[in-house]
């Protein structure tokens, strides 16, 4: 009778063992859905809803349905007219940024000295994670009446007195090139590096010059780059907030202002969910456009897979060759708009004037002078990346109490206040706390879904590794209306619990894609072996998986951290004045004046981004190779 219990007892124990084996797949996916899901589709689900609310004058608002928020938003010249200024503003960004950034990635890709390359995208990076309103204020100071601008156009005779240059559209659109340009790059730069490189020689071998190589290889090969990159900048510059509000005239508004407006100063939540949601919209359709012309997908621009224009099959490729038609359709579209402009015309004057004098010079020598006139142009592309942020270290050792450029001196006073005011202090301790909370968040969601996806089948997985890039491809504050408008509702509004929520979500795209990319290249069979001397699941990945995945599990975490660590809007818009990180901080001091001591502060932020970017490349073998 006891050997008969026993025996039920092993089988009942079994069945419960097979029962969770057999789940495994759903246990793993149920807490990164429970995040995306619950902690972030609710609370855009929410927006919606918000936005058909009645708000009430004094700061207050009740449920209800009506739709005059929306009737107002979309009948107002004024709003409409800043909505077509914010997608202004971010067409040129892209395409200014594409002018850029395409030589320079150019040049990267082609370059044969590793270790030049390796530094220079390092720099590129690590600018990339500098806060906006750091960069923001590099822009200021050196546009400002007594910044370097107006002093070189003053001594050059340019310029009868000192003048500011900012706030203004053209100033706006340079900071805005500054920000996004090295994503551009980056986008570029992977797309051209992932070219054959039999194809180049085999251009050569035909006789083909270098110039002739890149019109007919390199060009219409990198197109998928050129897709993503501008596509990519195009929906960042869409929610910028920063930019926009600092260096931007009050006349020249993008929406995320006027969104941030009506929620913090206005206290007006449903019209702010409404503009909320048109520019949602504005995303939506951009992406679907992008889909419908270019056969994208929001993964491609999130990192995790390339534009697809070729497929194996004989249906998949009918359909690709569907999808290049209407991409070569598109085109086609923007060249003839652009000879109704006029300037094919000119491009072509332009052509026959100059192919005499470029056929009649020797090939070898028409080479050499391109390829200095390409490192000439790369050096000044670089230094405009780098010297906003060298301007900020300049002005952070000066003795003067006002923010001069160059300084009149040296003194380290301003980082000895910085390291001893109590308010900056706690806004840093603030900011590591949340960039750390947040890092871990981030990547226990993203290292969970991705290890889910490679290890599993599920039904909807395309679906599912969509939500895990989505959060990042969404206007950060729309992120912040919708969570602020979800934590109001359960009461974590103006707390840090609140943010680290908020960017844990946020950020969770760029462990969940490094993550992705380090299983995809695990050899199964170090796992299969462990297994099969006895290891249990859990103790193959603690010993066997995660030692294989450590580069690409902690590059996440830091890359959570030091955008956490940066992050001003989301922040600003959930913290409700209760709580201040360093880059509030900072944009509350540039407010109402300019103390030095933000410059210090600036450097300071700046130095930690450097060092936790190169430790990134160097535990993950040079990342950006």
């Amino acid at each position: 009778m006891a050997t008969e219990t026993s025996t039920n007892g092993d089988r009942s124990a079994d069945e419960g063992r097979a029962g969770i084996v057999s789940n495994a797949k759903w246990y793993v996916l149920s807490y990164p859905l429970v995040w995306l899901v619950g902690i972030f589709l609710v609370p855009l689900g929410m927006l919606v809803v918000f936005s058909f609310w009645i708000n009430v004058p004094g700061g207050q608002y009740e449920a209800g349905f009506t739709i005059e928020n929306y009737t107002r938003f979309l009948t107002s010249n004024l709003y409409l007219g800043q909505l077509w200024l914010t997608i202004e503003v971010s067409i040129v960004t892209a395409f200014v940024s594409l002018l850029l950034g395409y030589p320079l990635a150019y040049y990267l890709a082609q370059v044969n000295r590793p270790r030049l390359r390796s530094v220079l995208l390092l720099a590129i990076v690590s600018s990339l994670w500098v806060t906006y309103v750091i960069r923001a204020y590099a822009w200021q100071v050196i546009l400002a009446s007594g910044g370097i601008l107006s002093s070189v156009g003053v001594a050059t005779g340019f310029l009868s007195e000192h003048q500011s240059f900012y706030p203004s559209y053209s100033a706006m659109i340079v900071g805005m090139v500054y920000v996004f340009l090295p994503f551009m790059i980056l986008t570029l730069y992977s797309s051209i590096r992932n070219i054959d490189g039999e194809l180049l020689e085999a251009s050569k071998n035909l006789g083909a010059g270098p110039v002739m190589t890149f019109r007919r290889v390199t060009l219409p090969l990198s197109k998928n780059g050129i897709i993503s990159g501008t596509a990519l900048v195009f929906i960042l510059a869409l929610g910028a907030y920063v930019i926009p509000r600092l260096l931007g005239s009050s006349s020249e508004r993008t929406l995320p202002v006027l969104i941030e407006r009506q929620i913090m100063s206005e206290s007006n939540y449903p019209f702010g969910a409404a503009m909320s949601i048109g520019l949602i919209i504005v995303v939506l359709a951009f992406l679907l456009a992008l889909v419908r012309f270019t056969n994208a997908t929001a993964a491609s621009l999130g990192g995790g897979e390339g534009i697809s224009t070729d497929k194996r099959s004989d249906e998949s490729a009918s359909n690709s060759a569907g999808s290049n038609d209407d991409a070569a359709g598109f085109l086609r579209g923007i060249a003839s708009a652009a000879a109704s402009l006029g300037l094919v015309r000119a491009v072509n004057r332009v052509a026959s004037v100059g192919k005499p004098l470029v056929t009649s010079v020797d090939p070898n020598v028409r080479e050499s002078i391109l390829w200095v006139a390409l490192r000439l142009y790369v050096a000044a592309v670089m230094v405009f990346i780098i010297a906003p942020l060298g301007v900020i270290t300049a002005v952070s050792f000066t003795p003067e109490k006002f923010l001069t450029f160059p300084p009149g001196g040296i003194s380290f006073q301003w980082y000895v206040e910085f390291f001893t005011d109590s308010s900056w202090l706690l806004a840093l301790g603030t900011s590591l706390e949340i960039a750390a909370s947040a890092a871990l968040l981030s990547t226990t969601i993203g290292g969970t879904l991705a290890f889910a996806l490679d290890r599993f089948d599920y039904r909807w997985g395309t679906l599912i590794g969509t939500l895990g890039v989505i959060p990042i491809l969404l206007p950060p504050v729309i992120i912040g209306v919708a969570f602020l408008v979800f934590f109001l509702q359960i009461g974590i509004a103006g707390s840090r619990i609140g943010i680290i929520v908020a960017h844990g979500i946020f950020y969770a795209p760029f462990p969940f894609i490094l993550i992705s990319q380090g299983l995809s290249e695990i050899d199964r069979t170090y796992e299969e072996a462990a297994m099969n001397l006895g290891a249990s699941p859990l103790r193959t990945i603690r010993t066997i998986t995660y030692p294989l995945l450590r580069a690409n599990v902690i590059s996440g975490a830091l890359f959570a951290f030091i955008l956490s660590l940066n992050e001003y809007i989301i922040a600003w818009l959930l913290s409700l004045f209760l709580v201040e990180t360093i880059p509030i901080h900072i944009y509350n001091q540039l407010r109402y004046s300019y103390p030095p001591t933000i410059a210090a502060a600036s450097v300071v932020f700046i130095a930690l981004t450097i060092v936790v970017m190169t430790a990134i490349d160097r535990m993950s073998g040079g990342i950006w190779e």
